[in-house]
């Protein structure tokens, strides 16, 4: 462990966000490497450790470490992974749901759209689009640069004359917002099985 990282970690913890930096970059890629390795999934992997990110400072004053920070960062993303799979195992029923009601067949052969899918991907559509219209100006380019165009971060930054590390906290802000507006929603789909 270096020696100042508990003290980076108690400034963290009163919101010093050259603090919070550190720890994201000294850690963002062993952390994805761990979380890859457990999820086998490299989106997936990124999303967590992002996420792991997010919580660590929206929750950064309720924090009570015991150990190492490192050791705290690793556990973290542990327990987001298995949230992951406990998510994942919900949608793979939502999954299922719908393959065993796959729309009709009508006369000529072709297939009609299954209303209630139709209805929870509009729903979902609007949701997200009025999601990100509700982001800061430059968290929103980001935003859509990243998760609708597919852009790289590193493109993103050249494009917006920012750093990559202000795309990502950019992009971290961003998930985060949308993926609370949108929790309800994904909820709700979940329990239709």
């Amino acid at each position: 462990m270096k020696r100042d990282e508990k003290y980076l970690f108690s400034q963290l913890k009163s919101g010093d966000e050259k603090a919070f930096e550190y720890f994201f970059k000294t850690y963002f890629e062993s952390l994805y490497q761990y979380a890859f390795q457990i999820s086998r999934e490299q989106v997936q992997a990124e999303e967590i450790v992002e996420d792991t990110f997010v919580m660590l400072w929206e929750k950064r004053e309720q924090i009570d470490l015991h150990g190492t920070p490192k050791s705290y960062l690793f556990r973290m993303v542990y327990n987001q992974c298995l949230n992951y799979f406990k998510h994942k195992k919900v949608g793979d029923k939502y999954k299922e749901f719908f393959l065993h009601h796959q729309p009709v067949s009508d006369f000529s052969g072709s297939f009609t759209g299954y209303p209630l899918e139709t209805l929870i991907n509009q729903e979902f559509q609007e949701l997200l689009e009025r999601s990100i219209q509700k982001l800061p100006d430059q968290c929103r380019r980001v935003f859509t640069m990243s998760r609708l165009e597919g852009r790289k971060n590193k493109e993103i930054a050249d494009r917006l004359g920012i750093s990559v590390n202000t795309v990502k906290t950019q992009l971290l802000r961003g998930l985060k917002a949308v993926r609370i507006d949108l929790k309800d929603l994904i909820v709700l789909l979940f329990l239709k099985k």
